[in-house]
């Protein structure tokens, strides 16, 4: 009969787990790192975006201010012109000269040139009021989509954030796994060791599977 040395048995079936440990060592290390790459990627795509959100915002309420103000100037004008032109009218028709010149001299420049070349005509300076009216409309228009653009940023830097956090926890796995492969790696021969074992390939395989359902930087 041939005679089975047990401790070569066993030594050979340690080595093997030894070997498989070490391969498991070297993917979980380059997992790790690439997690990390990809949370440190995502990190800077959040600030950029946070930034250029914020960059947009001033932006958009610097115009909006300024145009707000020339909309309440524009309408205490329009009304002064308003009041002025009635008074100018009224004193016009009763013949009282010295107080229509006077209303006439209140009056903005461009209603006073409208009714210098026809009193009866002011559809010069309603198409000025008009276009005022518009440009002023135009730029808070523009201030909202502004607005609009520098919400989209903000989104993109939250998502940014959350990928870059989620990145951040399969780090944080994968350095489990290794903690669990060099305790394997102490208790050569044992029970323990398979157990060490079992534990790290469980928790390698569901961190795998969370990692490749995030959305890599690479492709946005």
């Amino acid at each position: 009969m041939v005679e089975v040395n047990t401790e070569t048995v066993s030594y050979e079936k340690a080595s093997k787990l030894d070997v498989i440990i070490t391969i498991l060592l070297g993917i979980t290390t380059i997992l790790g790192a690439f997690a990390a790459y990809c949370s440190a990627l995502w990190g800077g795509e959040m600030q950029i975006n946070y930034t250029n959100s914020v960059t947009i915002t001033n932006h958009a309420n610097t115009i909006y201010l300024e145009a707000l103000s020339d909309l309440n100037s524009f309408e205490v004008n329009d009304m002064k012109d308003d009041i002025i032109y009635t008074q100018w009218k009224d004193n016009t028709e009763k013949g009282d000269v010295d107080d229509a010149n006077y209303f006439f001299s209140k009056l903005s420049d461009g209603l006073q040139k409208d009714l210098n070349d026809d009193p009866k005509d002011v559809s010069e300076y309603d198409k000025e009021q008009a276009a005022s009216l518009d440009s002023i409309n135009a730029r808070l228009d523009e201030s909202v989509q502004l607005n609009d653009s520098a919400k989209v940023l903000m989104e993109k830097g939250n998502s940014a954030n959350k990928y870059g956090d989620d990145f951040t926890l399969c780090t944080v796995l994968f350095t489990v796994v290794l903690f669990f492969l060099g305790l394997a790696s102490l208790k050569s021969g044992s029970n323990m060791q398979k157990t060490f074992v079992v534990i790290s390939c469980v928790i390698l395989f569901l961190s795998f599977i969370r990692m490749i359902t995030i959305p890599f930087p690479f492709f946005q």
